[in-house]
């Protein structure tokens, strides 16, 4: 396991923008109540306002893949990078609801372009370990969620302002543009000739319609347990905010742990293989765990630690079955996943609402199955090990 020194700069360079990219997200959540408090809103009005980050991370996932092929990674490093910080640097100017919409519009764009950018480089920097460095990577997204929520309950409570807050955190987006600017990406061209040729063959070729549901269905399970797990524990079992809390915390920790340790165990399984066994047993502890009801929430919380591999080695798996358009096909299936996902997670809400948070609860094992089976199906298809 040998990397350059000159790749070195590079992975700590996306290590710090995967860390700064959660230190922002992990703040709305604290931020949310000052929102409605602040512009005299509700809840609908601030759910459709962050809806506006996904549709900025649809066209910042389809634009960055395209722009990496067309002009480069560092290109696309440096644009969302600065995209992101200019973002940041709104929030001061951010007087209504329509310039706090536009504000995480903006940051969408530009986050979704580096996400695209890291997942389509990093396996290229760690031939024959990627699944291990692209979920270390992701663990540093894990570590400044976690940060995050550490730092911004004791400076709301000190009285520093979410505006404040996010000034402080363009601070950190400046130093990424600094960063992005020493970049030396390794030589990923393509021939041109050749490009537009495998362009259609990449829409023709039925494995990347698979690898979009695969995408969509692990981005539902995440969203699913994320945002149900604690309204589930508390419906059905009557717990307080702080008992039920104790299972989500567990649940996240695992999750972390998972990114970080889930990696090589998937390399030494092989990476299809190793997600197939992840995404089964993650299926099986939250099945069971809602069968056995509240002596089986501690299963469900088990879940996080196979749950968390499942993302980036989708995006390793992408990588090794579309080599020369690696970095246009996450772009796309990321896209057209985050849509598929939109329509899906919608679709869990009105079923808490219309059976309940038990029985609706049963959307992330059968997520899980059916990412599974759609991993079977693409491995078949790519000789994928």
């Amino acid at each position: 396991m040998k990397i350059s020194k000159r790749n070195i700069y590079l992975i700590f360079t996306t290590f710090y923008i995967y860390f700064i990219m959660a230190l922002f997200e992990s703040s709305r959540g604290n931020f949310i109540p000052f929102f409605i408090d602040e512009f005299n809103t509700n809840n609908t009005t601030i759910s459709f306002i962050l809806s506006l980050n996904t549709v900025g991370c649809v066209i910042g996932s389809f634009a960055g893949g395209h722009l990496c092929e067309k002009f480069g990674h560092k290109f696309v490093f440096i644009s969302g990078s600065i995209i992101s910080t200019a973002a940041i640097f709104m929030a001061p100017f951010i007087s209504n609801i329509y310039l706090l919409g536009l504000f995480y519009f903006i940051f969408g764009i530009g986050r979704s372009s580096l996400s695209v950018s890291v997942d389509s480089i990093v396996p290229v920097l760690s031939i024959g370990f990627e699944v291990i460095l692209m979920n270390i990577t992701h663990f540093m997204y894990g570590l400044g969620s976690f940060a995050g929520q550490s730092i911004y309950g004791k400076l709301l409570f000190n009285g520093i302002s979410w505006r404040s807050i996010y000034l402080y955190l363009g601070i950190f987006f400046i130093v990424s543009i600094i960063f992005t600017l020493f970049m030396k990406i390794p030589n990923m061209k393509i021939i041109q000739e050749h490009q537009a040729i495998q362009r259609k063959e990449l829409y023709k070729n039925p494995i990347i319609f698979l690898f979009m549901l695969a995408v969509s269905l692990q981005i539902m399970t995440e969203a699913v347990v994320n945002t149900w797990f604690i309204n589930y524990i508390r419906t059905s079992y009557a717990l307080n905010p702080a008992d039920a809390a104790i299972y989500a915390s567990i649940f996240f920790l695992l999750f972390a742990t998972g990114r970080l340790a889930g990696g090589f165990i998937v390399n030494k399984l092989g990476d299809a293989k190793g997600l197939r066994i992840f995404l089964l047993s993650a299926a099986l502890c939250i099945f069971f765990g809602l069968i056995l009801k509240r002596s089986g929430l501690f299963l469900i919380s088990i879940s996080g630690f196979f749950i968390s591999i499942g993302f980036p080695t989708l995006m390793v798996l992408v990588n090794k079955t579309f080599k020369q358009n690696a970095s246009f096909a996450i772009g796309l299936i990321t896209t057209i996943g985050n849509i598929i996902f939109v329509l899906l997670f919608n679709l869990s809400g009105f079923l808490n609402d219309l059976i309940g948070t038990y029985l609706s609860f049963f959307m992330a094992p059968a997520a899980l199955i059916g990412s599974f089976i759609v991993i079977t199906v693409i491995s078949k298809k790519a000789n994928l090990n």
